[in-house]
């Protein structure tokens, strides 16, 4: 059997293998009989260094900036568009508010003309009866609120006439009138809030006859 160089000795109870060395000098220097190996180094598994290194890449500064001008675009569409179905909303409801008084308004206007009616036919002998100073009292109340909420009498005689305003019923052919003027007031007009709500019914001037 050849001489091996080197010849392994196991050891049971060790888990250090211990190797023989077979013809070296044992008196050189740094030299001994037994080699011991030693167990390598205990190795730290660590995946920060890996973790770290999967980043998300930032967009580019001018990619960014486009989808911020962009974000905010919308935003201030979505702003105005909500500012507009506001004011929408309003002019809608003060709409509905005006036609619901204006309904109201013109069903009173009857109401009205018969005070009217009651004043003009009372005797001259009446006027200094309590109840038609109760009655004057009452109109003028009455017609002093309305016109807080915006009717308007229609100013007619004297005036020219206007197709947007009168609604002439009869002609007046006495001289002393130019063409088209309004003679007499037969029904008083009325507006509300710069709407027509119910137009004077008129005689008016047949020529000019001045």
């Amino acid at each position: 059997m050849e001489n091996q160089p080197f010849q392994h000795l196991d050891e049971d109870d060790d888990d250090i293998e211990i190797l023989e060395v077979v013809g070296l000098d044992e008196d050189a220097p740094g030299a001994s009989g037994v080699v011991t190996q030693e167990a390598p180094d205990e190795v730290v598994l660590s995946f920060e260094d890996e973790a770290s290194a999967v980043e998300v890449e930032p967009l580019p500064e001018s990619e960014g900036a486009a989808e911020a001008a962009a974000s905010l675009q919308r935003l201030v569409r979505l702003q105005a568009d909500f500012d507009n179905f506001k004011k929408r909303v309003e002019r809608e409801r003060q709409r509905h508010d005006s036609l619901a008084t204006a309904g109201l308004v013109a069903r009173m206007l009857p109401v009205l003309d018969n005070f009217e009616r009651a004043l003009v036919a009372a005797p001259p002998s009446a006027s200094s009866n309590g109840l038609m100073d109760g009655v004057s009292l009452i109109f003028r109340q009455l017609l002093d609120e309305l016109r807080k909420e915006g009717l308007t009498a229609i100013e007619s005689v004297g005036q020219q006439f206007d197709p947007n305003l009168h609604e002439a019923v009869d002609m007046d052919s006495s001289p002393g009138h130019h063409a088209y003027v309004v003679t007499e007031e037969l029904q008083r007009g009325y507006v509300f809030n710069g709407r027509l709500l119910r137009p004077a019914l008129v005689k008016v001037s047949a020529d000019d006859s001045v």
